[in-house]
């Protein structure tokens, strides 16, 4: 019986099972490092990994995940996390938990040191320029954009709406030539002069007959140079629509690039002058959140697909093989996790906590969205409710998310730190409602804020008539509404900013605006003008080709009024 054992291979496969046990939890953490490290772009670090073989626990302790777009801010940790595994579906290379439990989820927490992997800053959006953060100098917030760069952008395609207008005209010229081509000749003319001259010996009834047909020839010619004359009318007004439309070109597209850089005249949107950058970095932070917390939702799909389109491995090289199953299960499966944390919103922590459900990274296979439903406040009465739904089993995600917080207590809140001018929200009351939704149709996405009993203030160390102005108006604001509307890819979403200041921050800020407006509007048409001279001088000299077709109708008409004289 002993002779059937190999003591020395039982020792080894013995010695391999102790050396993973007192392993796994060093290959577990390093494995949960590299792997979210490779998932984010930025450094993802845990204190430590323990995982209990005799009941299945396994708990994480101080969880760290990097903000890609900022390494020295998280953009969460966790205290910790602790969670029931299956241990025979572990041993099949699967990680399923029916219940978890995060504690301490704190979003947005400042670093110790960089996240940044290697010192290198990756960024889900577009790269932040640089000194695209400035004080408020009013001309460095309006973005006021290099007129000569602008015009050059857009050369190309005004030089091809242009054309486009030449091409036009260029196909009337060639269809008036065409119909030209087309009226009787000089012959025709003359022949018609014979008949006349034919009739003219033949007898009464003959003549009276034959001076008829040749008047209702002369007739039918006559009418047709009617519709020609309409025609020509048409077309003449038509080319003249087109060079007037080129000429005013360059000022329409001087507005519509200022309106497309955020320079309208209007007072709508005058907010986003003050607090326009402060309001993008938000975004840029949440969409990153959102980002790093939906990337693997849908890796199993992408997974399947390639997989399908990979090769068959080479023989003896080894395949890992998943049987079908009457259920199947994802490779990764939180069925439902609790969690508790805080959010810093305006300067103030509130607190929560929730439940998500149906956390995988194969949601095709498991056949679910995964959900989020939270509710929490502030220590000084806040409340909030937060709901979502994550969905990713299709080509596209179907992703939504709620969030209402009502009665934040806000106190000095920086909206500029302008030395020229600053200005804070010493207090107000916010309720504020934020809906979120992504999609095959991309993002749409409105915030909307409303602020009582609000106290401003200018800081006295600006002494300049616009802090002075700004100072009286805004006294009399007790009560103001910020809506934000995002839409787009969310990689670089189109943001708008709209409030019930922007007429009080008009009236003051109004002309200062204007002036630049009109000064950039002047510069940019300049620009513009240049190009678009020639092709604009070329398109005028083809309208006036028509004249000839008109004379030559004209004439036409004399000749056959006169013969019409003769007949009578």
């Amino acid at each position: 019986m002993t002779k059937w054992i190999r003591w020395w291979g039982l020792g080894v496969f013995t010695g391999i099972v102790v050396l993973w046990m007192l392993s796994i939890d060093w290959i577990i953490e390093n494995s949960i490092e590299f792997a979210g490290t490779q998932a984010v772009g930025a450094k993802v670090e845990l204190d430590s990994a323990t995982l209990s073989l005799r009941d299945g626990t396994l708990e994480l302790s101080h969880l760290q995940v990097t903000n890609p777009d900022q390494p020295m801010q998280n953009l969460f940790e966790a205290a910790r996390i602790h969670s029931q595994v299956d241990l025979y579906a572990l041993l099949r290379r699967q990680f399923i938990s029916d219940d978890a439990r995060i504690e301490g989820l704190n979003l947005y927490t400042k670093r110790d040191s960089s996240g940044a992997i290697d010192g290198r800053l990756f960024s889900f959006g577009s790269a932040t320029k640089s000194g695209e953060k400035k004080a408020l100098e009013l001309a460095s917030k309006l973005n006021i954009p290099d007129v000569g760069q602008l015009a050059q952008e857009e050369k190309a395609r005004l030089q091809a709406e242009v054309e486009s207008m030449q091409a036009e005209v260029e196909a009337i010229k060639q269809g008036w030539e065409q119909r030209m081509a087309q009226l009787p000749t000089k012959e025709q003319l003359a022949q018609y002069k014979r008949r006349w001259e034919e009739l003219e010996d033949q007898n009464a009834l003959v003549r009276i007959k034959g001076t008829k047909e040749l008047r209702d020839d002369i007739d039918d010619d006559l009418e047709a140079l009617k519709d020609l004359d309409d025609q020509i009318k048409a077309d003449k007004a038509r080319i003249a629509a087109l060079t007037e439309k080129a000429k005013t070109l360059p000022g329409r597209e001087a507005d519509r690039l200022l309106a497309s850089v955020g320079l309208d005249e209007g007072f709508e949107g005058m907010v986003r002058h003050i607090v326009g950058d402060e309001a993008y970095a938000k975004v840029k932070q949440g969409l990153s959140l959102y980002r790093v917390a939906t990337s693997q939702l849908s890796e199993g799909a992408d997974a399947t697909a390639k997989e399908d389109d990979a090769a068959k491995p080479q023989r003896a090289g080894g395949e890992y093989i998943r049987f079908a199953q009457e259920q199947p299960t994802p490779e990764f499966l939180i069925k439902q996790a609790s969690i508790d944390g805080s959010v810093p919103v305006a300067g103030k922590l509130i607190k929560f906590d929730g439940v998500l459900k149906d956390i995988t990274n194969e949601q095709n296979i498991w056949g679910k969205p995964m959900t989020l439903l939270a509710s929490g406040g502030s220590d000084d009465g806040a409340s909030l409710k937060l709901d979502g739904l994550f969905d990713h089993r299709g080509d596209s995600p179907s992703d939504q998310l709620n969030f209402d917080l009502r009665q934040l207590a806000l106190s000095a809140l920086t909206l500029s730190d302008s030395p020229t001018l600053p200005i804070t929200l010493q207090k107000g009351l916010a309720n504020i409602q934020t809906t979120f939704a992504l999609n095959e149709n991309g993002l749409n996405a409105t915030v909307d804020s409303l602020v009582k009993q609000a106290s401003f203030a200018v800081a006295e160390t600006a002494e300049n008539k616009t802090a002075e102005l700004m100072r009286k108006a805004l006294a009399s604001a007790s009560q103001f509404d910020l809506k934000m509307f995002l839409s787009g890819n969310p990689d670089d979403p189109e943001l708008r900013l709209k409030s019930s200041l922007d007429s009080l921050i008009g009236d003051v800020l109004g002309a200062e605006v204007n002036a630049k407006v009109a000064e950039k509007k002047a510069e940019l048409k300049s620009e513009l003008d240049k190009v678009l001279a020639e092709p604009t001088a070329k398109l005028g000299a083809q309208g006036a080709s028509l004249d000839k077709y008109q004379g030559q109708l004209q004439q036409y008409r004399e000749q056959l009024n006169a013969l019409l004289k003769e007949l009578r």
